[in-house]
């Protein structure tokens, strides 16, 4: 299992870089956001050499505040173009992913219109993708109402559509971690997961053991992962004091 670790886009970019090589992590999980990672203020070819001065691979993913799901046709096409830009971005930089948080589809879509609708704006997606070597994921949210059933839609739909898996946020509002129903949906299409802990009201980014109650169990989710064939790239994605992430990654490896 590869571990990175995402750029915090109020940080500069390249000094960014230079922190996660310099502690031992195997990629960055870029976040294509401003201001210092905004799509037209930053030299991508530029950030390519000095990953690859640095001798780390790199991940992508889009803004989450993209509204795809808005009511307006013309502000749905400015995030669709600006989703096909983050791909130029991930293209340039020869990152083989670009995941894209799910949000939906616009309220006044009946459910079978917005099934249609999330296809046909993935289809663009995917195909703009393909040519670069650019592969687009769906990322889950925090909303585990309906969306595991969402997901199987839009998937058997889309077979070229790959999976980011977020641990934490299949921690939240659930009986138990969704990790398991969405790997025996999914685990073929599975190419990254994030993971952070919290106490299962709301995606907190804590590190592990840190909750008081409703943690994540930690081993029980990579013997999942494990179990499902997963041996790919995962995220810490903790925020706060970085020493917290030297400590989480000591006990990804432990396990």
């Amino acid at each position: 299992m590869h571990i990175g670790v995402a750029n915090d886009p109020t940080r500069p970019l390249i000094d960014e870089i230079r922190w996660i090589a310099a502690n031992g992590f195997g990629f960055v999980d870029l976040h294509i956001a401003p201001p210092n990672a905004a799509l037209e203020s930053t030299s991508w070819k530029d950030v390519r050499a000095h990953l690859e001065g640095a001798g780390i691979a790199a991940i992508c993913r889009a803004p989450a505040y993209l509204p795809i799901d808005n009511p307006s046709p013309l502000v749905r096409q400015a995030a669709l173009d600006e989703l096909r830009r983050c791909i130029d971005a991930t293209g340039v930089l020869g990152a083989p992913l670009l995941t894209t948080l799910f949000c939906g589809w616009p309220s006044h879509l009946p459910e079978e219109s917005g099934y249609d609708y999330l296809r046909q704006y993935l289809s663009i997606l995917i195909e703009h993708g393909e040519p670069q070597g650019v592969a687009v994921a769906l990322e889950n949210a925090a909303d585990n109402r309906r969306q595991l059933k969402h997901f199987r839609e839009i998937f058997r739909r889309l077979p070229n559509l790959k999976l980011a898996y977020d641990i934490g946020n299949g921690n939240v509002s659930t009986a138990k971690s969704m990790t398991r129903d969405y790997l025996f949906a999914f685990a073929d299409r599975l190419r990254h997961v994030r993971i952070s802990d919290n106490d299962g009201t709301r995606p907190a980014y804590l590190p592990f053991g840190a909750p008081e109650s409703g943690s994540l169990d930690v081993a029980r989710e990579l013997r999942s992962l494990s179990g499902f064939g997963y041996d790919g790239s995962i995220t810490l994605e903790i925020r706060g004091d970085r020493r917290w992430l030297l400590a989480c990654r000591a006990i990804l490896r432990d396990l």
